[in-house]
């Protein structure tokens, strides 16, 4: 997993914004989970899946924690599990491929 930067940030007295990355992004997703909700537990071969998160603090992969205002993105084939440790979370995942059923790209 790469921990990535926002890649601009500005601040005035109308707004701030937050530019969070460029890229070739094919589907969009946001989750709300539960106290103790287990998400994912499957890796990627082709799709990049980048996670955003907006609120809560989660366990990724049984090692560290990542909470808001963090930006990460899971290696390819590297299994990504991610645990709700908060009250809830709510995190956002951008992907490079979009989901199919029939191809789905989603490994155990």
């Amino acid at each position: 997993m790469k921990f990535l930067k926002a890649e601009f940030k500005h601040q005035d007295l109308r707004r701030s914004v937050v530019q969070l990355l460029t890229a070739d992004i094919k589907q969009i997703n946001i989750y709300e989970a539960n106290y103790g909700a287990e998400l994912g537990n499957h890796f990627h071969k082709e799709t990049l899946e980048y996670f955003y998160i907006i609120r809560g603090v989660l366990k990724y992969n049984n090692k560290g924690t990542v909470k808001r205002g963090d930006l990460f993105l899971p290696d390819l084939e590297e299994k990504h599990t991610l645990k709700v440790l908060s009250d809830k979370a709510t995190f956002m995942t951008f992907l490079t491929k979009p989901y199919n059923k029939e191809n789905p790209d989603v490994w155990k």
